[in-house]
C-alpha cells in the first residue's frame, strides 16, 4: 500500500499536494486538539489553501452550481436568527462557536473542485493517519493499564483519554476509515500482494479498535453494513469462498474480541433494561460494572430525554424555543417531570435531530435535513459515488444518539466531511485554474 499510495501522490500536481497536507494536519487538531498554537497555524494554512487554490471567477461558478451550499447557508442564518429571538442571548452566542464550522467549509472548501482521483487519495490518507492516532491511544492505554491492573482503561473514553475527546465521536472516524479501507481493497484494488495484506490487516485492526471504543451506535452500523457488503460481495458479485471466507474471519474477530473483553458486552446489555420512572434517584451504569435493573444507562437515559425534547417541540413546533434558551427550556421539562437524574447530571438531550427540533423548530429541521443529509446523499447517489454515500450516512446515524452541533468536533466532523465528500463534481463549463 505504501508504493501505490507513493505512486498516487507522485500523480497530485503542486497545489494538490499543500492541500494534502494542510487537510491531514487539520485533522490532526481534531484527534489532539490540546495544542492551541498547532491549532490556529494549521487552521490558518488550511484556511489559505483553500482561498488561493482556484480563482475567484471559479468560486463564484462553483457557488451557482452547488446549490446545496446555499441550503448550507440558509441553515445557518437561521441559526443566526434563533440566537436573536431567544431571551438568553449570551447563551445562544455561546452555542455558535461549535457550529461556526456549518458556515466555515461550505465557503472555504465547499468553493474548490477537487478530483475525483484526488479526494480518494486524501480520503486514503486520512484514514491512515486515523489508524495511526488510534494506535497511539492503544498504546497509552495499555500502558496505564499495565501500571494498574485495570482493563476499564482500555475501553470507551478511557481509551480515548489521551485526545481529550469522547469515544463515539473517534468510533465515528473509526468506522469512516474502515470504509475507505474497503473501498480501495474491494473497488480500486491495488496491484500488489503487499497492499492488499496491509489494506486488510488495517480493516481487521479497526475492527478491534471499533470494538474497544465501545459505541453502539457505530458497532451496530459497522456490523450492519459489514453484514451487507459481504452478503453483495457473495450474491451479487459470485464471489462466494473470498465473501464467505470474509464474512467468517470479521465474525471470528468480533466473537474472539468479545471473549478476550468482555466488559463492551455491558453496553449491549443496557438494551434489556429500556423502562425508566422519570423520578427515579439510582446509580448510572458504567461498563465496568455489572449491569442491573433500577439503573440509568445509555437506553432507557435516551428514551426518557427523547420524550421529554418530543414535548418540548410540540409547545413551540414552527420556529421553537430559540438556540439560547434551548437548555434552559429543557430544563424546565426535567423539573416538570422531576427528572433528578438529568438535572443533577445536567444531560442534554443526545439527539441532534431532536435537538434541532425543539431549539429551532420544524424549519430549522427542514433547512438541515436537506442541505447537510438529503442534497449531498442524493448528488452522491447520481454520482455512483457509493463511498461518499456510505459515509454521509454513517454521520447522519450518528447523530441520532448525540447532539454533534454542541461539541466542537461534532460540527467540525459534519463540515469537513459532508463538504468534502460533495466538492469532485462539476459542470463540465468550468475550467480549473
Amino acid at each position: 500500500m505504501q508504493k501505490y499510495y507513493q505512486f498516487q501522490y507522485m500523480l497530485m500536481t503542486k497545489k494538490e499536494k499543500i492541500l494534502l497536507i494542510t487537510i491531514l494536519l487539520f485533522v490532526g487538531t481534531l484527534f489532539f486538539p490540546n495544542f492551541p498554537i498547532i491549532t490556529a497555524i494549521s487552521s490558518v494554512s488550511f484556511v489559505f489553501t483553500c482561498i488561493f487554490y482556484n480563482s475567484w471567477k471559479e468560486k463564484i461558478q462553483l457557488l451557482k452550481e452547488r446549490k446545496y451550499i446555499w441550503w448550507m447557508l440558509a441553515f445557518f442564518i437561521l441559526i443566526l436568527l434563533s440566537i436573536l429571538i431567544s431571551d438568553n442571548k449570551r447563551a445562544g452566542f455561546r452555542y455558535l462557536d461549535p457550529r461556526l464550522p456549518l458556515l466555515g467549509f461550505p465557503l472555504v472548501l465547499g468553493l474548490v473542485y477537487i478530483r475525483q482521483q484526488v479526494k480518494e487519495r486524501i480520503l486514503l490518507a486520512i484514514a491512515i493517519f486515523i489508524t495511526i492516532a488510534c494506535s497511539i491511544c492503544l498504546l497509552y492505554s495499555l500502558y496505564y493499564f499495565i501500571g494498574s491492573n485495570n482493563p476499564s482503561l482500555l475501553y470507551n473514553d478511557s481509551f480515548t483519554a489521551l485526545t481529550g475527546q469522547q469515544s463515539i465521536y473517534i468510533s465515528l472516524l473509526v468506522n469512516i476509515s474502515i470504509y475507505i479501507f474497503s473501498f480501495f481493497l474491494f473497488a480500486r484494488k491495488p496491484g500488489s500482494a503487499k497492499s492488499q495484506a496491509l489494506l486488510l490487516v488495517a480493516i481487521i485492526y479497526l475492527f478491534g479498535v471499533s470494538y474497544l471504543l465501545a459505541s453502539r451506535n457505530m458497532m451496530l452500523v459497522l456490523y450492519l453494513s459489514t453484514f451487507l457488503f459481504c452478503a453483495w460481495y457473495i450474491f451479487k458479485k459470485k464471489k462466494y469462498v473470498p465473501g464467505f471466507i470474509l464474512l467468517v474471519g470479521l465474525s471470528a474477530v468480533i466473537l474472539l474480541a468479545f471473549i478476550f473483553f468482555p466488559k463492551t458486552i455491558n453496553r449491549f446489555k443496557e438494551l434489556a433494561y429500556t423502562q425508566f420512572n422519570y423520578q427515579h434517584i439510582g446509580p448510572e451504569s458504567h461498563y465496568n460494572d455489572t449491569v442491573q435493573p433500577g439503573q440509568w444507562n445509555g437506553a432507557n437515559f435516551r428514551l426518557a430525554a427523547w420524550k421529554c425534547g418530543w414535548e418540548l417541540f410540540k409547545r413551540q413546533p414552527l420556529i421553537g424555543v430559540g438556540l439560547g434558551d434551548k437548555k434552559s427550556r429543557l430544563s424546565e421539562i426535567y423539573q416538570e417531570k422531576k427528572f433528578h437524574f438529568a438535572i443533577q447530571s445536567n444531560k442534554n438531550v443526545h439527539s441532534t435531530y431532536l435537538d434541532i427540533l425543539f431549539s429551532m423548530g420544524i424549519t430549522g429541521f427542514f433547512f438541515f435535513i436537506v442541505a447537510w443529509i438529503i442534497l449531498p446523499l442524493v448528488n452522491n447517489a447520481v454520482k455512483k459515488d457509493w463511498l461518499s454515500f456510505i459515509i454521509i450516512s454513517c454521520l447522519a446515524i450518528a447523530m441520532v444518539t448525540e447532539v454533534y452541533l454542541d461539541r466542537s468536533l461534532g460540527g467540525m466532523l459534519l463540515g469537513f466531511f459532508v463538504v468534502i465528500l460533495s466538492v469532485d463534481k462539476r459542470k463540465e463549463g468550468i475550467v480549473a485554474q
